[in-house]
C-alpha cells in the first residue's frame, strides 16, 4: 500500500504496509441492531474491513470494545456472533432498561394519586368567562369593542404577550369543602401509604439521579465471556470509546489501555482505569442512566457531544479506509401539536431535534472525508424499543444497507430495499393486530394475507441483489416475539 509523501502525493516501499482501516459505531441505544446487521455483512463479504482502529460512543463502545478484543477478523467476527446473540435475546424494554424502583413507583402509582385528588375536588359550577385582560404592550392593544358587540369572545394573549407577561403573585386558594374532605376520608387507608411512596420517590429520585439502571442485557455484554479488558489490550488494536465530563464539558476519550485522552488524542495523564467502567460512563444517557465517577469528573454519554466520533478516526488515529456505521436515521418523526407539552416533554423533544441536527453535521463531515458511510434512511424504532421483531427487521435493513454501500448499488435497488423493510414493519403491524384479537377474524386475516404478499413480492422483486440469509422465508413466518405463536401461519392457507 502506498503512504502519504509531500504535497499529498503516494511513495511506494519496496515493502508496502498495510492500510490502516478504522470502524467508527455511533451511539443510538437499542437501534444498534442495525450496526450488528450491517457489520455481518461488512465481515463476510468486504475483503477490506479489516479493522484495527476502533472508536465508539454509547452503544457503539459495547460494540466497538467488544471487536477490538480480536486480533484478526477472524476472531473479530467471533466476537460479533456473541454480541448478535445478546441483542437478539432479548425480550422486553426491563432488559436494556431496568426501571429504578422510584420510577417504577411513580408510573404505577401516579395514576391513581391523581384519582384521589381529583375525586376530592369540589364540582365546578359553570362560570362566565373571563374577561380579556389589557395588554401590558400598547402597540399589542385592540382597538375598544363597541358598545353593539358585547358578545365578542376573549382573546387570546398574544405570544409576545404571554411571555413578557409577569406571573400573577396572586394567592391561589382551595377551594375545598366539607364535600371534599369527605371524599378525602374515604381515601384514608391508602394516604398512609401514598405519603411513603411519595418518600420513597424523593429519596430515590436524589440517590439514584437516574431513571433507570442498565438492564441485565449489559451484564451479558461484559461477562467475561463476551468482554474482558486485558483481551483488548493484548489483542493489539487501537480502541477509543467516547465519554463527556460533567465538570469540564469537554470530550474524552478511553483508550485500549484504560488511559484518557482528549479530543484531539492527546493524553489527559498516565493514570489507567478501568476500562468496562469507561464503558458505563459511555452508555450513561443523562438522566436514563447514572453518571459515572471517573478520576476527579462525572461522565456522562459521549453522545451529548459527539455521537458519531469520526473526526478522531478520519483526523487524528491515522486511519486511511474509514468505515463509519450510524445506527441514527436522518429528520425526526413529526409529532402531533405540542403546544400544550409538559416542561419534560419539550425539553426530550428539544433533545431528539438537537441530537439528530449534530448527527447530520457528523455525517456529512464523513462523507466529505471520503468515508465508507452507512446509515438508515428509514427509522425502525426508536433508541429506547425493545422489540424481538422490530430488533431482527432492523438488523436486516443495516446488512441491506451495508450491501448498498459496499457493491454501490443503484437507487433502484436501494428502493426495493427500503419496500422490503417497510413492508415487514407493515405486517407486523397487522400480526399483532391479528394476534391481539382473541377470536379469528376473516378482516383481520384478509389484511394480515394482503401485507404478507406484500412482502414476499418486494423479496422476489430484488431477488437480483443480494439479501441476508432467510430473506425468502420472511414472508411465510411470524416475526420474531418473545413468545412464539403457536398458531400456524394463517395467511398461508390459500397461498401456499
Amino acid at each position: 500500500m502506498a503512504g502519504k509523501g509531500w504535497f499529498g502525493l503516494p511513495f511506494f516501499s519496496l515493502t508496502p504496509r498495510p492500510e490502516v482501516v478504522s470502524c467508527v459505531l455511533s451511539g443510538g441505544g437499542s437501534r444498534a441492531s442495525f450496526q450488528l446487521g450491517a457489520l455481518d455483512y461488512l465481515y463476510r463479504h468486504d475483503e477490506h474491513f479489516t479493522p484495527t482502529i476502533f472508536v465508539g460512543t454509547s452503544a457503539g463502545s459495547i460494540l466497538a470494545s467488544a471487536l477490538a478484543q480480536g486480533g484478526d477478523t477472524a476472531a473479530q467476527q467471533a466476537f460479533l456472533g456473541r454480541l448478535r446473540e445478546v441483542w437478539d435475546g432479548m425480550v422486553g424494554p426491563d432488559d436494556m432498561f431496568t426501571p429504578r424502583p422510584w420510577y417504577d413507583r411513580l408510573t404505577t402509582d401516579g395514576p391513581e394519586w391523581l384519582e384521589i385528588v381529583q375525586s376530592a375536588r369540589p364540582e365546578q359550577k359553570p362560570v362566565a368567562p373571563p374577561r380579556p385582560r389589557t395588554p401590558i404592550l400598547p402597540f399589542l392593544r385592540p382597538a375598544q369593542p363597541s358598545p353593539a358587540s358585547p358578545e365578542t369572545p376573549p382573546r387570546a394573549l398574544d405570544p409576545l404577550e404571554l411571555a413578557l407577561t409577569p406571573d400573577s403573585e396572586e394567592e391561589h386558594r382551595s377551594e375545598w369543602s366539607l364535600a371534599s374532605l369527605a371524599g378525602v376520608a374515604s381515601h384514608l387507608g391508602r394516604l398512609p401509604r401514598l405519603g411513603s411512596d411519595l418518600n420513597t420517590i424523593a429519596h430515590g429520585l436524589e440517590h439514584t439521579k437516574s431513571m433507570y439502571r442498565p438492564g441485565p442485557v449489559l451484564v451479558k455484554l461484559l461477562d467475561e465471556e463476551t468482554f474482558a479488558p486485558d483481551r483488548v489490550r493484548a489483542s493489539g488494536m487501537t480502541l477509543r470509546i467516547a465519554m463527556v465530563a460533567l465538570e469540564s464539558g469537554e470530550l474524552h476519550y478511553m483508550t485500549e489501555a484504560g488511559t484518557l485522552v482528549d479530543r484531539n488524542n492527546e493524553p489527559l495523564g498516565p493514570t489507567a482505569r478501568n476500562l468496562t467502567v469507561g464503558i458505563l460512563a459511555s452508555c450513561s444517557i443523562p438522566a436514563v442512566f447514572r453518571p459515572v465517577p471517573i478520576g476527579d469528573e462525572t461522565y456522562v454519554d459521549g453522545g451529548v457531544r459527539e455521537n458519531l466520533p469520526a473526526e478522531l478516526a478520519i483526523g487524528h488515529l491515522g486511519a486511511e479506509r474509514n468505515y463509519i456505521v450510524s445506527s441514527q436515521s436522518s429528520g425526526v418523526h413529526r409529532r402531533a401539536s405540542m403546544a400544550d407539552s409538559d416542561l419534560f416533554s419539550i425539553i426530550m423533544r428539544s433533545t431528539e431535534i438537537l441530537i439528530d441536527e449534530a448527527g447530520r453535521d457528523e455525517l456529512a463531515y464523513a462523507h466529505s472525508a471520503g468515508s465508507i458511510v452507512i446509515f438508515p434512511e428509514l427509522s425502525v424504532h426508536d433508541a429506547m424499543t425493545v422489540d424481538p421483531a422490530l430488533i431482527a427487521i432492523n438488523e436486516a435493513y443495516g446488512w441491506l444497507r451495508a450491501a448498498e454501500q459496499h457493491l454501490g448499488l443503484s437507487e433502484g435497488a436501494e428502493a426495493r430495499h427500503r419496500r422490503i423493510i417497510e413492508a415487514r414493519i407493515r405486517a407486523l403491524q397487522h400480526e399483532n393486530a391479528y394476534l391481539a384479537n382473541p377470536e379469528p377474524d376473516r378482516r383481520l386475516i384478509r389484511a394480515l394475507r394482503s401485507a404478507k404478499v406484500e412482502v414476499r413480492d418486494a423479496v422476489r422483486s430484488a431477488a437480483s441483489i443480494p439479501l441476508p440469509p432467510g430473506a425468502e422465508d420472511w414472508w411465510r413466518t411470524w416475526e420474531k416475539r418473545a413468545v412464539a405463536p403457536t398458531e400456524a401461519p394463517p395467511w398461508l392457507e390459500d397461498l401456499g
